[in-house]
């Protein structure tokens, strides 16, 4: 835990820049209002009915405008040197590319209709390839950029390794949250979202019992925060890193903040607090397993607390 405190403090105290986390925050602060007052991303971009292209043209201009509107004025606050150089752009291009094609598959949806299952086996699929998306989209996207243009720099797949990497603090930081969760795990908001895949609510599908489903479901709800953590903080600070040096990380947590824009606001905010530590700690360590440890860690923790809850009614 000390060393997670040190890592905070030194970067802290090498890079913090009273203009750039000003702007950041007003424009945090501007963006967030407006998406909550206008239902923004529900209304104007994820909209349901409309063409597929149409949805990833839109994430395009909507996550675009996230990442290079703190990106580019931070050059200039801190009189960095990346945007003069080709591989910024390069990377932010692809990257920002990935994300949207995450964000903007929806096709899976008309394949599985196609398949002219059930409507419980329907849904089942919606659940386990919705989830699963980021694996067939960012996945592939950030694994081939990697083999062809950053293996020589960057020797693990963008952070994701666990050398130097020790799970006692994260660990002990579960434990901290582990009260807090607990008390929200009585709290009816809570019991509503959580399991995000309600066993007792599912009917059985494909020869599988409800409980067998939920493990398929958790299997790939888990592999989905590995690679929000790849991509955010493994690619967007890591990868960028190479470039960006220290200055990789403001740029990332407002692009991770707009990813929660679907979410409660109270979500959205956390995520920049979250993100910021996690992208400190991701940059220090060169290993995303920090960041899987706790992510992955709450997610769990909530769906097993939800389900003792159940079990308790």
């Amino acid at each position: 835990m000390k060393k997670i405190v040190g890592y905070l403090r030194n970067y802290l105290r090498e890079y913090f820049h009273w203009g750039l986390y000003i702007y950041t925050a007003l424009f945090l602060a501007i963006t967030i209002y407006l998406n909550y007052s206008l239902k923004f991303e529900k209304t104007y971009i994820n909209i349901v009915q409309q063409p597929h292209s149409r949805r990833f043209i839109a994430y395009v201009l909507f996550y675009s405008f996230a990442y290079f509107a703190i990106a580019i004025p931070q050059a200039y606050f801190t009189k960095a040197d990346y945007l003069k150089k080709k591989e910024f752009w390069i990377k932010s291009v692809v990257f920002l590319f990935a994300i949207c094609l995450f964000r903007g598959f929806w096709q899976y949806r008309d394949w599985i209709v196609a398949l002219k299952v059930n409507a419980f086996e329907q849904i089942f699929l919606f659940k386990i390839v919705g989830r699963a998306k980021s694996l067939i989209t960012t996945l592939v996207v950030l694994f081939i950029f990697w083999c062809w243009v950053d293996r020589k720099q960057i020797k693990h797949f963008y952070g994701l390794t666990t050398r130097g990497f020790s799970p006692n603090p994260y660990l002990l930081m579960l434990l901290i949250m582990l009260p807090f969760l607990i008390w929200a795990s009585f709290q009816p908001a809570f019991l509503k979202t959580y399991p995000q895949f309600k066993p007792w609510v599912m009917k059985p599908v494909f020869g599988l019992t409800t409980w067998q489903m939920f493990g398929i479901y958790e299997t790939v709800y888990s592999a989905d925060f590995v690679m929000v953590e790849l991509f955010f903080r493994g690619a967007l600070v890591i990868g960028l890193a190479s470039v960006m040096k220290n200055h990789s990380i403001v740029p990332m947590i407002v692009l991770y903040c707009f990813l929660h824009f679907e979410k409660p606001m109270a979500e959205a905010i956390g995520s920049v607090f979250g993100g910021y530590i996690l992208g400190i700690i991701a940059l220090r360590t060169r290993s995303i397993f920090g960041g899987v440890c706790i992510h992955l860690g709450v997610a769990l923790l909530m769906d097993t607390l939800a389900i003792i809850q159940y079990l308790n009614k």
